[in-house]
């Protein structure tokens, strides 16, 4: 009899549960709403991190000087070496040849041994 009492005693405590919860409950309808600009400065950023990823990898500097002199060693390079890519950029107060970009540092010295036989200043530079 005593077992007959309590579980007519635990009967409405677990219909009052059942009941709250679904009193009581809530339905999860969260909708994000995001701003078009921030999915424009997204883009962006994803754009400026896919520019940085090959900007910071090894190059080499074939040759530095005077306007002049990096031009005609510009055209040299090119002559030698057609399938490496190569720019001169300008830094007070020398112009540079850098050529190639190369992920490790391996890679930009194997390519530095064949250079080095033409260019003997010819360096790697690390990112």
């Amino acid at each position: 009899m005593k077992q007959t009492t309590d579980q007519i005693l635990l009967l409405p405590i677990l219909i009052a549960v059942l009941c709250g919860q679904l009193v009581f409950g809530q339905l999860a309808q969260n909708k994000i709403i995001v701003p078009e600009k921030l999915t424009e400065l997204l883009e962006k950023k994803i754009e400026l991190d896919r520019k940085n990823a090959t900007a910071k990898r090894f190059t080499i500097q074939v040759s530095y000087g005077p306007y002049e002199t990096t031009l005609e060693a510009m055209e040299r390079f090119k002559s030698l070496f057609p399938e490496i890519s190569a720019q001169i950029i300008f830094e007070t107060p020398n112009y540079k040849i850098r050529a190639g970009q190369y992920a490790t540092e391996r890679e930009a010295q194997e390519v530095l041994v064949r250079i080095k036989r033409r260019f003997q200043s010819a360096f790697v530079l690390k990112p």
